[in-house]
């Protein structure tokens, strides 16, 4: 006799997914990917990752033996607040920046990615209003979408989102917003930062009308220029903050925290337990012992690394890029955003771009419904300033031909 089971599985059933997975069918990863697979010796300005060589290795080797040493106790089970002496690192970071955080009113997560989704999960029905800053993190977009909600984009100017344009937009509105998701600082993808008085002013704005500030803040700790802001949090201490290791230790360790208000946080903590009862305890440990006493120097250097590598591109652009590129100097972050003329199309520009050996990120990535096409980013992170020199001067040929 046959079992159901020896029978391919589509003569078994028609697999049908989900409505919710069609925003993930288009990634700008899949093109830019096929396009470096292609041009393996094209400049890419795509990742927006720490720079390999500027990854701690050996602190984080010395850190994960130690956590491998406390034995079989390190790889049970963990707490899906996630492990304590971290947390007490986290909240002592989160009070330097001036938006203190109560270590039990924060939950390790799997990266902020993980966290974001966590958000999402426990505040999302379909037909929600999500409003995130035009552009913005393109994963973001998808990850609201895919739980069925609208993604509107705020305008945004030289100073972030332009807070005073957002009654309008409010009140043009079916329904208020859900929430509204921000990168106030050294903005991904335009590398631009919000001055405190638009934080004040944001934080008013949602205060009055009762919206949560969700804040995505995975650059701060990178300013090259001007004095440190303290986040969105420190405005209005009832909004949601979302954390990182990724950029200042290491991206592959999946390290991130969530610090929110009660009672929303009890919310988070139930989804983070049903979707994988914890982080890793072994990496939760690791991440501690690598990061106490030693994080903040580790950051002084290689915040120094990075702010050449920013000088670099942005000296060799005024020498190299043609006057229809405009572009505004980031104080901090790994990005710098690119504007053309109304009507171009950075996306049609992309295969000769690639031809020519320099690889960049089409703005229209970042918009809800890919609105805007003029627009693109380059990340200098992840480049030596040899390279970036020479990717301007790539691009800045390829833009000079219209």
């Amino acid at each position: 006799m046959t079992h159901a089971l020896d029978r391919p599985l589509n003569q078994i059933r028609q697999i049908r997914p989900s409505r919710r997975i069609a925003p993930f069918a288009e990634s700008v990863w899949l093109v830019i990917d096929g396009l470096s697979a292609q041009r393996p010796d094209a400049i890419y300005f795509g990742s927006g990752a720490p720079a390999r060589e500027l990854i701690p290795f050996e602190r984080l080797r010395e850190a994960s033996a130690a956590a491998w040493g406390e034995g079989a106790a390190a790889l049970g089970y963990g707490e899906t607040d996630g492990y304590l002496p971290l947390r007490e690192l986290i909240a002592r970071h989160m009070e330097a920046l001036g938006a203190p955080a109560d270590p039990a009113a924060i939950l390790v997560v799997n990266g902020s990615q993980e966290g974001m989704d966590i958000v999402a999960r426990a505040l999302l029905e379909p037909g929600d209003i999500v409003l995130v800053e035009g552009p913005t993190f393109p994963e973001a977009v998808r990850l609201f979408a895919s739980y069925e909600a609208e993604v509107v984009g705020m305008p945004m100017d030289a100073e972030g989102i332009v807070v005073d344009a957002l009654p309008a937009l409010l009140d043009a509105l079916p329904q208020p917003p859900r929430f509204i998701y921000a990168i106030p600082t050294f903005q991904n993808p335009t590398g631009v930062t919000m001055p405190a008085a638009r934080r004040q002013a944001l934080a008013d704005l949602a205060r009055d009308r009762a919206i949560l500030l969700v804040e995505d803040d995975p650059y701060s700790a990178f300013r090259y220029d001007g004095e440190p802001l303290p986040p969105l949090r420190a405005y209005a201490p009832d909004s949601v903050y979302l954390g990182t290791f990724s950029k200042t230790l290491a991206p592959g360790l999946r390290v991130g925290w969530i610090a929110a208000p009660r009672p929303l946080y009890d919310h988070l903590f139930a989804v983070k337990e049903c979707l994988n009862i914890s982080n890793d305890r072994v990496m939760m440990r690791t991440v501690h012992r690598a990061a106490e006493g030693f994080l903040d120097d580790h950051i002084g250097e290689v915040r120094d690394a990075y702010r050449s590598r920013r000088d670099a591109l942005l000296d060799a652009m005024d020498e190299y890029l043609p006057p229809r590129a405009t572009w505004v100097r980031p104080e901090g972050g790994f990005f710098v955003w690119i504007d053309l003329e109304d009507g171009a199309d950075t996306d049609a520009l992309l295969e000769r771009a690639a031809a020519a050996g320099v690889i960049y990120l089409p703005g229209s990535w970042f918009f809800p419904g890919r609105s805007r096409r003029n627009g693109l980013r380059l990340s200098f992170s992840a480049l030596p300033e040899d390279k970036l020199v020479e990717g301007a001067r790539r691009l800045g040929e390829v833009l000079a031909m219209g």
